[in-house]
């Protein structure tokens, strides 16, 4: 979670530094909204197992279908590629799978038992089964992040600081008027 209000803080900031404002912010019209929400709320919804799964499944769903929806906005390329390759591992393994080095790495020890343990239906501790490993929760991101990541994150998060910066408009700038010739 700190990635992205860490990516949407500098992608403003840069956006406004480029002469972007976010008075009809965005530039660019975004259709069925709708999908997008309901695709992050089925990933917040605490439900294990089987059941969880299958939500899992239909946020990536949703998801990908306001993506598609959307694919000329400036950066939605990236970032369905990212959600493709993120929905491509967890569908081969029924859950996201993070390794043990990357939680470690990432400072987040403390998560590992409850991932041996229980290993809900988002996230599991990758072991000897695990398929698609590179695309997996591998790269680690140390403080103040403290986060373990996928490929695939890198790309929604970098397709998102394209969207901001990009779809900010742009402030235009005034024009002196001449002076009346006397």
């Amino acid at each position: 979670m700190r990635l992205i209000l860490l990516a949407v803080a500098g992608a403003t900031v840069a956006g406004l530094l480029a002469g972007g404002t976010f008075r009809g912010f965005p530039s660019v019209g975004l259709r069925s909204a709708w999908l997008a929400l309901a695709g992050v709320v089925l990933q917040f919804l605490p439900v294990d197992g089987t059941p969880g799964s299958l939500l899992l499944f239909a946020s990536f769903a949703a998801l990908l279908a306001f993506v598609i929806l959307n694919l000329r906005a400036p950066g939605f390329a990236l970032i369905l590629a990212g959600l493709a390759l993120n929905a491509l591992v967890i569908v081969a393994n029924s859950g996201m799978p993070v390794t043990r080095h990357a939680l470690v790495a990432s400072n987040q020890s403390a998560t590992l038992a409850d991932l041996v343990d229980h290993g809900g239906s988002k996230h599991h501790l990758a072991g000897d089964k695990t398929v698609l490993l590179p695309l997996a929760d591998v790269i680690a991101l140390g403080a103040p992040i403290d986060q373990a990541i996928s490929i695939g994150d890198v790309c929604v998060q970098l397709g998102a600081v394209w969207f901001i910066v990009f779809a900010m408009p742009r402030r235009h700038p005034r024009i002196a008027e001449p002076e009346a010739a006397g």
